[in-house]
């Protein structure tokens, strides 16, 4: 489906209107936002609700922590099953800047982004191969993170392994083309984003990929500040990852936001 004049933030914390909003992968790709909210999904039903069941004998709801492109994830999880989740906790969201609405002048941009996406597909695995070194990741991590101390030999192990995988670089190159889909502010605005599933954001304001001002609007942009976002945080000194930059910090405010939903409950 195709939405139509969908509020959206801009860099500076402005408002504007998506004209329209593709949501269905160009390439019809299972890599998308709706099959890994699925699976978000389903690992509650299956892991964490069968876990608890031996305990207490029922399902508790589940509390969803996101960062980056994992928000898409978490939020479309909560609209497919909203009875699961009583709160996500947002670290740096994406705003996806290749998607289609957020390309300037995307009428003449896309064909051209399209391409060098087609030509990725067909030529850049020799690329990805060599891309996909300990050294190149370290790197490319010193671009976002801003307590570059942080990145050591483990977390450069966590994110290569996965792309060390058979098959990781058609995964990779299926979602660098994923030029559609949702956005945070679309799917917080949406009029069935349960109202009991309360939202807060935190962010790293050295972030280079994530703008202050858009995150900071957020509230505002979602149905006038009346939608799920309560609270928005910027941490000075920290970049797109703040719960590895800058761990007590934002753990802090998760325990702030579960205890805010103890008392809901």
């Amino acid at each position: 489906p195709i939405l139509e004049n969908v509020p959206l933030g801009t860099a500076a914390g402005g408002n504007r209107l998506a004209t329209s909003l593709e949501l269905r992968h160009p390439l019809k790709s299972p890599y998308n936002f709706y099959t890994w909210g699925e699976q978000i999904a389903d690992f509650t039903h299956d892991v964490i609700h069968n876990d608890s069941n031996k305990d207490s004998g029922e399902n508790s709801k589940v509390t969803l922590v996101a960062n980056s492109i994992g928000t898409m994830s978490a939020l479309q999880s909560i609209l497919d099953e909203p009875t699961l989740y009583d709160g996500c906790f947002v670290i740096n969201p994406n705003f996806r800047e290749l998607h289609m609405a957020e390309v300037p002048l995307s009428p003449l941009a896309m064909p051209l982004v399209r391409q060098i996406q087609s030509l990725l597909r067909t030529k850049g695995h020799g690329l990805f191969e060599s891309l996909a070194t300990p050294e190149i990741v370290t790197e490319i991590l010193k671009e976002p993170y801003a307590v570059t101390d942080a990145i050591d030999e483990e977390l450069v192990e966590v994110l290569l392994n996965p792309l060390l995988t058979k098959g990781a670089d058609e995964v990779v190159f299926d979602t660098l083309s994923y030029s559609a889909g949702p956005l945070p502010e679309q799917q917080l605005s949406d009029s069935t984003f349960p109202s009991d599933v309360p939202v807060w954001v935190v962010y790293g304001k050295d972030d280079p990929w994530t703008p202050s001002g858009r995150v900071e609007n957020l509230a505002k942009v979602c149905n006038n500040g009346d939608g799920p976002v309560e609270r928005v945080v910027g941490l000075e000194g920290a970049g797109h990852c703040p719960h590895d930059e800058v761990p007590e910090r934002v753990n802090e405010l998760l325990s702030e936001f579960l205890d805010r939903l103890d008392g809901a409950n």
